[in-house]
């Protein structure tokens, strides 16, 4: 992040992002039923679409928050990296944070208050 001394924008600096509860996304307008998300093989005639409530069933939540900060992120080769280290959670439990909550840090929705 850009609160590290070593912060550069052409270095990886290696925080994680965690998303919780992506299943609940909410969305404006008729976006679920209308916006398409393509794929497209190698094959002639094999590109396929699919809405954003299909994909949502699918692949959850997690995966449309991929593909929307796919969009806003550079599009250079740390791209891919950055992508890797984000997480995309169904719920608002994350199990890492019921371990953590013996060690005396106050916890809430798996952010440290």
């Amino acid at each position: 992040g850009k609160h590290k001394p070593i912060w550069d924008p052409s270095t990886d600096c290696g925080d994680y992002v965690v998303a919780t509860g992506c299943n609940d996304m909410l969305v404006t307008g008729r976006k679920k039923e209308q916006k398409l998300y393509y794929k497209q093989t190698t094959r002639p005639g094999a590109l396929k679409s699919l809405n954003m409530e299909s994909m949502m069933r699918k692949w959850g939540g997690g995966e449309v928050l991929k593909r929307a900060v796919r969009g806003m992120l550079p599009k250079n080769r740390l791209r891919d990296k950055r992508l890797d280290r984000l997480k995309g959670e169904f719920s608002l439990f994350l199990p890492w944070v019921e371990r953590e909550r013996g060690k005396g840090w106050e916890w809430e929705w798996g952010a440290v208050v």
